[in-house]
């Protein structure tokens, strides 16, 4: 099967990063999906990098949630009629400021590690079912392009999430933390959403998620015989 994205090492030479190894990559087909970024990261690290585990200087961050992340999260629980609200409700945290959702992993109040960390071995319990942030993730300076791409997936998802989040308590479910979300934020700004209905990585085109910019930036072709 021919590569959709392609992922290789750049040298860095920046006042931040200073002179290091890095990585970029290039989108080859305009087909390419979220799964398929995932399985090209993962295709690298396994090829340039070391096994992380041991290592959890990582789970001590921010680790958002999109909608894309629920069902396989949705594993680890009991069967619900609304795995948004029960997945949350399980590992998550939800603020709402100025009108504006965030939602990510809870983190322990004593180590602020996630809460999903094993602490005695370094390492993360539900490494199958962590989401797309984290997987996307691994300890080495990535480029401008990677950055962006993964923060539009991110923003697009989480607001995917809310919307779900929204949808869910209309039809029944239990408000988080027992305050309504709709007293908290507006329906119709999360109507249109390019993640909207799609609950699987490999649904979510990445042309769809990133400005024409950006797209024109990612998308190489011609890379692919490089």
């Amino acid at each position: 099967m021919d590569k959709k994205i392609k992922v290789f090492l750049i040298q860095f030479n920046d006042s931040f990063l200073g002179n290091s190894l890095g990585c970029d990559l290039d989108i080859l087909d305009s087909r390419a999906s979220v799964a398929d970024l995932m399985d090209a990261l993962d295709a690298f690290a396994l090829e340039h990098m070391e096994d992380c585990k041991g290592c959890d200087g990582c789970c001590r961050e921010r680790a958002p949630l999109i909608a894309a992340d629920i069902p396989r999260l949705a594993e680890l629980l009991p069967p619900t009629a609304f795995p948004a609200h029960q997945v949350c409700e399980a590992f998550a945290e939800l603020q709402v400021k100025r009108g504006i959702s965030d939602i990510f992993f809870r983190r322990d109040k004593k180590s602020g590690a996630c809460i999903h960390l094993d602490s005695a071995g370094h390492c993360c319990k539900i490494w199958p079912q962590r989401a797309f942030v984290c997987r996307s993730h691994f300890c080495l300076p990535r480029s401008e392009k990677i950055e962006r791409l993964r923060q539009d997936i991110t923003n697009s998802g989480i607001n995917e999430l809310t919307r779900l989040l929204l949808a869910e308590e209309a039809i029944g479910a239990s408000p988080l933390g027992g305050h309504p979300l709709e007293k908290l934020l507006k329906a119709t700004d999360y109507e249109e959403n390019p993640q909207r209905g799609l609950s699987d990585y490999g649904q979510i085109l990445i042309r769809d998620c990133v400005s024409p910019e950006l797209w024109a930036e990612l998308y190489k072709p011609e890379a692919g015989s490089l």
